[in-house]
C-alpha cells in the first residue's frame, strides 16, 4: 500500500515554484562544512565580549 499525501496549498508563490531543488542541495553539500566556522567564530566573538565586558561598570539612567 503506498500512501501519498500532498499539503493542499491555496496559493504557491512564484519563488516555490522557480525552486530548483537539486541546485540548492549541490550547494548544500559543497558549503555545509562553513557552518563550523561561522560557530566558532561566532562563539569567540560572543565569550571575548563578555570577558571584555566583565569588569566593566554597568550603565544605569
Amino acid at each position: 500500500m503506498n500512501v501519498e499525501i500532498t499539503p493542499n496549498y491555496s496559493y504557491i508563490f512564484d519563488f516555490e515554484n522557480e525552486f530548483i531543488h537539486q541546485d540548492t542541495r549541490v550547494w548544500m553539500v559543497k558549503n555545509w562544512t562553513y557552518v563550523f566556522y561561522y560557530c566558532g567564530i561566532y562563539m569567540a566573538v560572543i565569550f571575548g565580549v563578555q570577558h571584555y565586558m566583565q569588569n566593566r561598570p554597568r550603565i544605569c539612567h
